[in-house]
């Protein structure tokens, strides 16, 4: 199935591109630009709530990241960990402006606010900073009102705590405990997704041999969920005999993936279109969730939970620390990064009508993880020693204390993947590659196309384009 991109747009301006492609409500002021989830319409008279993370019409007494729309007020509501951006631009000249919610919307909207459409062509350097020239992306932990008074726009914006700074004195010094205490936050965060989830939902995993999705695995089980893991094996490398190792231990059958070289490759473009950006490392990371939402690997009407935003709160990939403070600070430096970085964010499994979850993302799992002292984390040269003395009691030791890393944080598919840019471009600059595809996705969505439709054209294009430099 081909992807369908979501996403909404406030403006006070008239978008004429976007008419033929979305629900349009003319409320006055402001016009809104919405194409939502299937079979899902904005309400008739405003004011309405649209949440961000779903798009869909916001459940009144939920938190999440929210646009209100009146005739004469947007109110934008950004989350703490920001994984699904608001987009803002302004021409403070003619007094227009516009929020959306998709990158790629800028050479469409842009030229109603009366600003030019300019690919910056290199990572931004300022948090709020985008690709593109005249866009930003408002910051984490930010209310943000525009109101029009007076006959003229005015902008409020107000900043909330930023939560992240409550934990630079973490308490859980117990290993055990502290392991014990995220697995019971894990196996409510699962039930909560289940609960929320129609009746007869199945469920699927990304199982490598890493201890992350081992343990979403192994809570999904034994709740009872009807559960698929799914192991996916790349050329560079796979982890099915360390997957089926825990399948054979729950009782449950695994399905192996096996991907080739040309399909990782040609998901690059996809990749990059729904992260919006183009920074080497997280392009790559993206790659395995990317290629298999791309092939349809999973099937849509099963939910998706993974072990994705372990490593960021409990310090699986560190650096060597001489301090304990080096390791509080790398955990919280990963979580501010991952929260401007859309790796965790809903817009592909929206653009494919499916439905992903990362439980160790989820704020109850995080607050224990990030309460947990580096000497819980780290030990004896193992990383996440508090989580596998945890499952150690639950699984035998071989697949609570494996050291692996997992083919989709980079590892031997990184190294493959930048074997084969180098190969095809003559140079060792991958991120050249990522900047290339995501200049040939602008200049498509300015004649419409919002969704790749020949991902493999795409990077050739950006291979010829960085090979002729």
């Amino acid at each position: 199935m081909a992807p369908v991109s979501k996403w909404c747009v406030v403006a006070n301006v008239s978008l004429p591109d976007l008419e033929h492609l979305a629900q349009t409500a003319d409320l006055g002021d402001l016009t809104v630009y919405y194409r939502g989830p299937e079979g899902i319409h904005l309400p008739e008279d405003p004011p309405f709530v649209v949440d961000v993370a779903t798009l869909t019409p916001h459940s009144p007494g939920a938190v999440a990241p929210t646009l209100r729309i009146e005739s004469d007020v947007v109110t934008v509501r950004v989350s703490p960990l920001n994984e699904n951006p608001v987009y803002y631009a302004v021409n403070r000249t003619k007094g227009s402006f516009a929020y959306f919610t998709d990158l790629l919307l800028a050479p469409l909207v842009l030229p109603a606010l009366g600003l030019p459409v300019r690919f910056l062509g290199s990572t931004p350097v300022h948090e709020c900073g985008t690709l593109v020239a005249g866009v930003s992306r408002l910051r984490h932990g930010t209310v943000e009102r525009t109101r029009r008074t007076g006959g003229r726009w005015l902008r409020e914006t107000g900043d909330e705590h930023d939560v992240l700074g409550d934990f630079r004195a973490p308490h859980r010094d117990d290993p055990l405990a502290a392991g014990e205490a995220q697995l019971e936050a894990l196996a409510a965060e699962i039930a909560r997704i289940d609960a929320a989830a129609p009746e007869g939902t199945g469920y699927a995993t990304l199982l490598s041999g890493g201890i992350d999705s081992g343990t979403v695995t192994y809570l999904a089980a034994r709740a009872g969920l009807p559960l698929t893991p799914y192991s996916v094996a790349s050329p560079w490398g796979d982890e099915l005999d360390d997957a089926a190792e825990l399948c054979a231990e729950l009782g449950i059958d695994l399905e192996p993936v096996h991907l080739t070289e040309d399909q990782i490759i040609t998901s690059i473009p996809e990749a990059v279109r729904w992260l919006g950006l183009a920074d080497a490392e997280v392009v790559e990371v993206a790659l395995t969730a990317t290629t298999v939402q791309r092939l349809g690997v999973v099937p849509a009407d099963e939910v998706l939970l993974t072990g994705y935003g372990s490593d960021l709160v409990n310090a699986g990939l560190y650096r060597p620390f001489d301090h304990r403070d080096d390791l509080i600070e790398q955990v919280l430096s990963a979580v501010d990064r991952t929260r401007r970085s859309n790796e965790l964010s809903n817009r592909m499994p929206l653009a494919y009508g499916t439905t992903a979850h990362h439980p160790f993302w989820s704020w109850p799992v995080m607050r224990v993880a990030l309460e947990t002292t580096p000497e819980c984390k780290v030990r004896e040269g193992r990383e996440k020693y508090h989580l596998r003395t945890a499952m150690g009691r639950r699984v035998p030791e071989p697949i609570a204390w494996r050291k692996k890393i997992a083919v989709h944080h980079g590892g031997g598919l990184q190294d493959g993947v930048a074997r084969r840019l180098g190969k095809e471009t003559g140079t060792q600059d991958r991120q050249a590659v990522y900047l290339a595809c995501f200049a040939g996705l602008l200049d498509q969505a300015a004649q419409g196309e919002l969704d790749p439709t020949d991902p493999w054209e795409l990077f050739e294009r950006a291979v010829r384009s960085v090979r002729s430099r």
